[in-house]
């Protein structure tokens, strides 16, 4: 009975499968309507519904998009393997290795297969999807279908988790749509996302736009007709629609203009539909005629197409009643593109080899995320990079690069290639020369200047924008610190030597004595825990006063760690010289802002190398003395350092002009400025970089020579 029941139901999805795509394998639908009906007997989705419900549902969607007999396929046995006892190989066998393919790229991986927490679950499941995506992006459809109905079945699930899955759609799969095109899922799975992470804000835009519709049909009807009529008199041919925006979008805009429902006009666009490519530029023509347009609103993405394939004229004119109207001119092909995104062009392209240009943003996003194995690290990098981005810029030989808005000329070289970021110096942008860390202006040609003198600076990761950007710089550092730790231990442990004169090979520990005492696998891991300040220097002092108990009795047997810890800096201490290099490992001190000619004292900090601090800071006094050690600088450094000044002044009309142009004489870069006056006083913060003690110190003499000027501090 239960079979005779289920068989119309099986008849009907096959039917409304071959009426959305007829180009279908009939025979193999069926196959697989019948397979699963069977392998997901007796199981129901939290509605109530049979489970089969759902396999079917992604397989329309699927259909719909006009997508392979595989495809679909994959999408009525996308959850056999995962939900069900029936293995990929059985899949494999009666359906074909391109479904089976896809079925495994979008089945989770489960405990079994990774041992560890969730997060390291859901990072592994992720990068099995888009390594799958990158080789096949038919991949992408099964999962967007999947998660669309989800999605619009979400209120079945309990309200944690309905946000959870909510979140996880806005963050991944709608920049996913984005990336390929799927405008037509990204705003129903924006909108459904919205709807349970904030139902309020949700509610109130439903309720405004249900409120407004009368009056917004009115207004749209006001811009359509005056268009018609315009053509019509031009004898030009073309299809005019008015649509109104999604709901996630327009609370996107309430919140990037800081307004209110009722002050967002732009709420809906007007989309002209013609034929050819040069019948959108005189349609535009006729637009501007009729409207006056919005200069730095206009953007033309037929000439620099978006490499989702998306292609349209954007303007926004001043229309009826004084308020902005956005109008998209596109092609009957370029329409369908811009709502079915690649799914539009894959019928044929499934034939022929991918186009590797259209999809370099998947390769590269495959290829970068093998180089982040942590799993946390690895999923703020997903909802990062998958973002949309807010620019575009041009190299020298015209190739478009997509970047987030404000990003820098490190961020467009880094997109370039890594050796162009990691050597960069800075950019001609028309003619001018500006510095790595300056923005970069949408539609602006960049042509990169590098040097094999520069390297990376660790200010440089709180500069760049984009994913890949830090992902480089993080690789690269780490890389430069190991190396640099093992240099600066070995120094270190040098020094120690040369201070208890243990100079003779022959009495020089050997590197298993080493091994044994700091319960380490090798002398290079030694030298690595020196250098990151993971190690106290008493321990030093215990080991040589183990192997050469002798050198402690002839200096001091009565306080062993004393002869190498000191805050005097003596000869014997053989001070560790800083000053003109640029080290990942030795920091100066934000607290006492040291600067050459001013005596100065290290500490080894856990995991961060030495901390360079002026003598008389407080700081340094809370620092055990088994960390400290002696420095000194480098008499031929001339490395500017920053400095931050407090001038107290009286409140006079002149003055701070007066005090700049002291630093402008005395020739110094100012970093930051703050100027606060009250009724009788003011007070003037600076933030500027100096070479020397002897240069600031005259600086702040010529600062204090200024009339008005009441005291100069150093803070």
């Amino acid at each position: 009975m239960a079979t005779e029941l289920l068989q119309p139901t099986q008849e009907h999805i096959i039917h409304v499968l071959m009426k959305k795509n007829p180009a279908l394998d009939e025979q193999k639908l069926r196959s697989a309507v019948a397979f699963i009906s069977e392998a997901h007997k007796g199981q129901f989705r939290k509605s109530g519904m049979p489970y089969t419900e759902h396999p079917y549902e992604v397989a329309k969607i699927i259909a719909e998009m006009k997508l392979d007999t595989s495809s679909v396929l994959a999408g009525l046995l996308h959850d056999v393997v995962e939900d069900t006892q029936h293995s990929l190989d059985v899949i494999k066998t009666r359906f074909g290795e391109d479904t089976a393919f896809m079925v495994d790229a979008v089945t989770k991986i489960s405990a079994a297969q990774k041992q560890g927490n969730k997060i390291e679950q859901k990072a592994e499941t992720y990068r099995k999807f888009i390594s799958a995506m990158a080789k096949d992006p038919r991949v992408i459809m099964i999962k967007i279908a999947d998660r669309l109905h989800n999605m619009r079945t979400l209120q079945y699930m309990k309200p944690e988790k309905r946000k959870i899955i909510a979140q996880e759609t806005l963050d991944i799969y709608t920049p996913l749509t984005h990336r390929f095109g799927l405008y037509q899922f990204k705003s129903e799975l924006e909108d459904l996302a919205f709807k349970y992470l904030n139902p309020v804000e949700y509610k109130r835009i439903v309720d405004h736009l249900l409120s407004t519709k009368e009056e917004r049909e009115r207004y749209i009807k006001s811009v359509v007709g005056p268009l018609q009529i315009k053509m019509a008199l031009e004898d030009f041919d073309c299809t005019i629609q008015g649509r109104t925006k999604n709901i996630y979008s327009i609370y996107g805009k309430t919140l990037s203009r800081g307004c209110s429902l009722d002050e967002i006009f732009d709420i809906f666009a007007i989309r002209i539909v013609v034929e050819s490519i040069s019948e959108c530029y005189l349609a535009l023509g006729y637009v501007h005629n009729l409207w006056t347009p919005l200069q730095g609103l206009f953007k033309d993405y037929i000439a620099t197409p978006k490499p989702n394939l998306y292609q349209s004229i954007h303007t926004t004119v001043i229309g009826p009643e004084n308020k902005m109207v956005e109008v998209q001119i596109r092609t009957k092909d370029m329409d369908l593109t811009a709502e079915k995104g690649f799914a539009a062009h894959w019928a044929y392209k499934l034939e022929t080899q991918r186009s590797g240009e259209e999809l370099e943003w998947l390769d590269r996003l495959a290829k970068l995320q093998a180089e982040i194995p942590d799993s946390t690290e690895y999923l703020n990098f997903l909802r990062v990079d998958l973002k949309n981005e807010g620019i575009t810029v041009f190299t020298p030989k015209g190739d478009s690069i997509e970047l987030p808005e404000g990003s820098t000329v490190l961020d467009f070289a880094f997109a370039v290639h890594t050796k162009l970021g990691l050597h960069c110096v800075g950019a001609r942008i028309n003619n001018d020369v500006i510095s790595a860390t300056k923005t970069v202006p949408s539609g602006a040609t960049i042509q990169v200047l590098s040097s094999h003198n520069q390297n990376p600076l660790p200010e440089w990761l709180e500069i760049v924008k984009t994913e890949k950007a830090k992902q480089e710089l993080r690789r690269w550092m780490r890389t430069s610190i190991a190396t640099e730790a093992q240099t600066l231990g070995k120094e270190l442990w040098q020094r120690e030597l040369r201070v208890f004169k243990i100079q003779k090979p022959e009495e020089q520990p050997k590197p298993e004595e080493i091994c044994e005492f700091f319960k380490v696998k090798s002398v290079e891991e030694f030298y690595d825990r020196l250098g990151l300040g993971n190690m106290e220097l008493s321990e030093l002092a215990k080991f040589i006063q183990k192997m050469h108990p002798e050198k402690f009795s002839e200096a001091d047997p009565e306080s062993p760690v004393k002869i190498f810890v000191t805050d005097q800096a003596d000869e014997s201490q053989l001070p560790v010289e800083v000053g003109n290099e640029s080290s990942l490992l030795i920091h100066f001190a934000s607290c006492c802002s040291p600067i050459p000619g001013e005596p100065i004292m290290g500490a080894l900090m856990p995991k961060q190398g030495i901390e360079v601090h002026r003598k008389d800071c407080e700081h340094l006094l809370q620092i055990p003395e088994s960390r400290r050690i002696s420095m000194e600088w480098n008499r031929d450094s001339k490395k500017e350092f920053s400095v931050h000044l407090k001038v107290e002044t009286d409140d006079r009309k002149g003055i701070t002009a007066e005090i700049l142009d002291e630093m402008n004489k005395a020739k110094v870069f100012i970093e930051r400025m703050s100027v606060v006056s009250a009724k009788k006083s003011g007070r003037i913060r600076l933030v500027f970089r100096i070479a020397r003690r002897d240069l600031l110190e005259r600086l702040m003499e010529s600062i204090r020579s200024v009339s008005g000027v009441r005291e100069v501090t150093r803070l």
